[in-house]
Formats: structure tokens, sequence, C-alpha cells
């Protein structure tokens, strides 16, 4: 297999896997916004079990797609570090051959310090490179913190679920107040 049709099946890959995760994030948002129809619903007739496990499914949800937010960034990112190494590598090339031009033209040129500067540039690369892999290990370690819970609030929840659902008028603000009243006489008794 060429070169060329080794990095066009490679570029093939990165974007069906890239199309794969767009899909996965849609397919996170639409749950959600069905989650936030249920709650509605069970706030709408005042069954307090069936609001608290929509509210708990909002958070999956919600940490699901922040993960899978988080991947196709990695990924981005990914892809755009190997452009810009495949672009180094066509520099480096690029300076080989007009490096072997300038010998065949001229005795003179000081190769030392074209090879100290190429040095430099090289080990320059290496460390945007490691500063690169730092970051997708950062960003790996952050994915690991999801497990633990995603950070909405009730209050957060509960406008999502307000302008989710199918308007707040008066039956609304009372059914809401006898959930509220509910919830908290659990709590004191």
């Amino acid at each position: 297999m060429s070169k060329e049709s080794k990095r066009i099946k490679e570029q093939v890959l990165v974007n069906s896997a890239i199309s794969s995760i767009k899909k996965q994030l849609n397919d996170l948002e639409n749950s959600k916004n069905k989650y936030i129809e249920a709650a509605a619903t069970a706030r709408e007739n005042g069954i307090a079990s069936q609001y608290e496990l929509a509210k708990n499914a909002i958070r999956i949800v919600t940490a699901q797609k922040t993960v899978v937010e988080q991947m196709l960034l990695s990924l981005q990112l990914s892809s755009q570090i190997k452009d810009v190494s495949e672009m180094t590598k066509s520099f480096a090339d690029g300076m080989k051959i007009l490096t072997g031009a300038i010998t065949d033209t001229t005795d003179d040129l000081d190769f030392e310090k074209v090879g100290k500067q190429m040095s430099k540039a090289m080990i320059s690369t290496q460390q945007k490179q490691a500063e690169a892999d730092g970051f997708l290990d950062a960003s790996q370690a952050g994915f690991s913190g999801f497990s633990s819970g995603s950070g909405i609030t009730d209050s957060d929840l509960d406008g999502m679920i307000k302008s989710g659902g199918s308007g707040v008028d008066a039956e609304l603000s009372a059914l809401e107040s006898k959930i509220k009243a509910f919830n908290g006489s659990d709590k004191n008794g």
C-alpha cells in the first residue's frame, strides 16, 4: 500500500470515528430532551418518584454527553497533531532536498550551523508534541472523574425541565407546590 493510500485510509477512519461520535452526541441530546419531557409530565401529574427518576436520568445523560464531547475534542486534537506532524515531516524532507542542492552548489556552506538549527527545530517540535501528549493525558484523567457525578444541581434540572415542558401555568405551579410540600413532609416525617 502506498503512503498516500495509507494516509487516505487513516483519514477515512478518523472521519468515520468523528461522525460516529457526533451521532452519539445527537442521540444523547435527544435522550436528554425526552427525559426532560418525562420529568415535566411527572411533575404535572404529581408523581414524585418518577420525577426524581427522570432527574437522575438527565444527570446521567448529561455526564455521558460531557464525556463524549471530550472524546470528540481529543480525537479532533489528535488529528490536528497528526496533520502538523505530517507537515513537519514534509518540511524536513524539503529541507533535506534543499540542503542537498545547496551542497551541490557550494562547498562554503556551514552545515554544522544548519545541523544545529535543524536540531533546535526538531527539539522544539518534540517539546510541543510532549505538551500535546500531556494535554491528552490530562483529558483522559478528566474522563474518569465523571463517574462521581455530573455537577448538575437540582435547580439546573428544574430549569431545564420547565423550559422543556408544556408551559408553566397556574396548575403546574400548584402541582409543583404540592410536590415540594410532599417532599418536605417526607424529610420531616
